[in-house]
């Protein structure tokens, strides 16, 4: 059996040319209720080894949206995705790499080559300690060259978090304006 002109011309106005429609023919498809019985692009993909945009216009006209439903319902699932991690993990504060198991505070990142977790001093509670937060009191931590900026703003009455996005809204002549404030109170 062939497959009719009509349905030939429909299969082509789908992306199909001839050697597509000769390999649906050998497949043993020559009807629009095979496709139906194939049910799905993938399956059809197996069978025929169409391109997928192919394939996927040609299912979506003989079986209908459930096709484009499914596609879409595939897409949205692998968009979602949500990746758990061991709290365990330490991550590298200038290029977020994950760092080995062996890792110990002061290490040099595998990656980039800087100090994965530097220590450094809390311009709020003044401890020590590596990463990007406190251990002590929860402060984000500035950059050490704004340390003394930080310590001044607090002394002048700012809010903990206020500080943080304070220093790093600065610019490098505000920085210098404050250095200039800081020696005038020494």
């Amino acid at each position: 059996m062939s497959i009719s002109k009509l349905l030939s011309n429909i299969l082509r106005s789908k992306g199909l040319d001839d050697d597509h429609i000769e390999a649906l023919e050998e497949s043993g498809i020559t009807e629009k209720e095979d496709f139906k019985l194939i049910g799905d692009y993938q399956t059809l993909i197996d069978i025929t080894g169409l391109e997928e945009e192919v394939s996927i216009n040609v299912m979506t006209w003989a079986v209908g949206l459930p096709v484009v439903k499914e596609i879409q319902e595939e897409k949205s699932e692998s968009s979602n995705s949500i990746i758990v991690e061991s709290s365990d993990i330490v991550k590298c504060v200038h290029c977020d790499a994950k760092q080995p198991k062996d890792y110990k505070s002061g290490d040099l990142c595998l990656s980039c080559g800087n100090q994965a977790e530097p220590v450094q001093n809390c311009h709020w509670c003044l401890s020590s300690g590596p990463g990007k937060y406190c251990r002590s009191c929860g402060s984000e931590f500035v950059g050490s060259s704004d340390f003394e900026i930080a310590l001044f703003l607090k002394r002048e009455g700012e809010s903990k978090s206020a500080i943080v996005s304070k220093v790093n809204e600065m610019t490098p002549l505000e920085k210098d304006n404050m250095w200039a404030k800081i020696r005038r109170s020494r």
